[in-house]
């Protein structure tokens, strides 16, 4: 039966709202665009594959997508990039964290590690950066929660 005539009630249309709308905090300043959302809905995945040309969105998803559960005591992100320019670069992934919750971190409700990379909030959740510029790179996160 198409969708359009399947007969839901208010309470299944809730639901179902409820299903396709990406959990967002008030970290991340602005809706994503439609595949944004649909990658943002993927949540429960382990692997995902979002490809595009450059300036399509993709780094803004994988920031939203970090930023989802930061609410949730002992949640734990790391952004990875190839090398550290390409994490800290004007406009790369450190950049775009810093327009987003520099205005957390001013009023003290989040905090930021220039050393360590990492942001700290108020739920004790973390976001790190890092980067995998040579396969020995991958010992330096080993074990980091």
């Amino acid at each position: 039966m198409p969708l359009n005539e399947v007969d839901l009630t208010g309470i299944d249309l809730t639901e179902l709202q409820a299903y396709l709308t990406p959990r967002l905090t008030k970290y991340i300043p602005f809706n994503p665009t439609p595949k944004q959302r649909a990658f943002l809905l993927m949540n429960e995945s382990k692997e995902i594959l979002y490809g595009g040309s450059a300036g399509g969105g993709k780094s803004v998803a994988q920031l939203m997508a970090a930023l989802q559960f930061v609410d949730i005591p002992g949640y734990s992100a790391i952004l990875f990039r190839k090398t550290y320019a390409d994490l800290s670069l004007p406009g790369a992934l450190i950049d775009m964290s810093k327009q987003w919750l520099m205005p957390f971190v001013e009023t003290k409700e989040v905090k930021w590690s220039e050393k360590e990379k990492q942001y700290t909030f108020p739920s004790g959740a973390t976001l790190n950066f890092g980067y995998l510029e040579s396969e020995n790179d991958c010992y330096r996160y080993q074990g980091a929660e």
